[in-house]
């Protein structure tokens, strides 16, 4: 693989892309053509944000990527230093343009905010554990407020943010426990509370997810395909829940797929 591909992580900008379009559709409905470029600049806007945000945490990763990730390209050399500060640069940059003359200040403004809390959360929550999960699962859900800024309907994403962003602090948490010996300079939330502690907090985002992911249906934000989508992404995260002690590695290979299921669960809920 392309070492740059491997450096942004596209899958994660591509499902942050989807995000967007289908808060996007969410909030529009079948008006979405009418603010196109809008969600099209914001689109782009999220998968830089993202892009830019991958090549921070190698940066700041590097040492103990050592261990965890050999195969990185900053560890291999494949990409220098140098070059990585100054794409991450152009990245953020140009988020902030296109936010700024496609959409709106408000974009402009939470796309500034998003960039903020990557850069504090790379250099300095993450190494405080669970505080650092938080402000990165945040970033996870505010792209559906993004994509709900981009065509001027926010309400309807406000249920999407909170269970986006627990789906996502559970990943995180379980990430942490898979990393946990190669973590050398971070006190994560397994290390301060121990692995079955830090899998109880797992568990009990997962559990709350699950909750609230019928939520949306009664409100009518969704209609009853959802419900069906909707029953997998939850049985998938229950059995992230269940295996995250006995395989850590399994259980947030598992969650990751239980978000996509998830974004799906909510693409089919807006149309039928």
């Amino acid at each position: 693989m392309n070492p740059w591909l491997k450096i942004i992580r596209p899958v994660n900008g591509i499902m942050g892309i989807v995000a967007t379009v289908i808060s996007g559709f969410i909030g529009a409905g079948f008006n979405l053509p009418l603010h196109l470029y809008a969600v099209l600049a914001a689109s782009a806007a999220v998968f830089l944000v993202t892009s830019g945000g991958n090549i921070i945490n190698d940066l700041v990763d590097v040492e103990t990527d050592r261990k965890n990730h050999p195969e990185r390209p900053l560890v291999t050399g494949k990409i220098t230093l140098g070059s990585a500060k100054i794409a991450f640069a152009v990245f953020f940059a140009l988020a902030i343009v296109i936010s700024g003359l496609f959409i709106s200040l408000y974009a402009l403004a939470v796309v500034v905010l998003a960039e903020i809390f990557l850069g504090l959360y790379e250099t300095r929550t993450k190494k405080l554990g669970l505080t650092g999960n938080i402000m990165i699962s945040i970033l996870v859900g505010l792209i559906f407020i993004f994509g709900g800024i981009a065509v001027n309907s926010v309400g309807k994403m406000l249920i999407l943010f909170v269970m986006a962003t627990l789906a996502n602090l559970s990943r995180e948490i379980i990430k942490d426990i898979q990393d946990m010996e190669g973590d050398i300079d971070r006190i994560t939330l397994p290390k301060k509370v121990g692995v079955r502690g830090a899998a109880a907090v797992a568990v009990f985002a997962i559990a709350v997810a699950v909750s609230f992911s019928y939520i949306p249906y009664y409100l009518g934000i969704f209609k009853l395909f959802y419900l069906g989508i909707v029953a997998v992404s939850d049985v998938l995260f229950i059995v992230s829940a269940v295996t995250i002690i006995r395989n850590p590695g399994i259980s947030q290979q598992v969650s990751k797929l239980a978000m996509i299921v998830g974004l799906l669960s909510f693409a089919v809920g807006g149309v039928i």
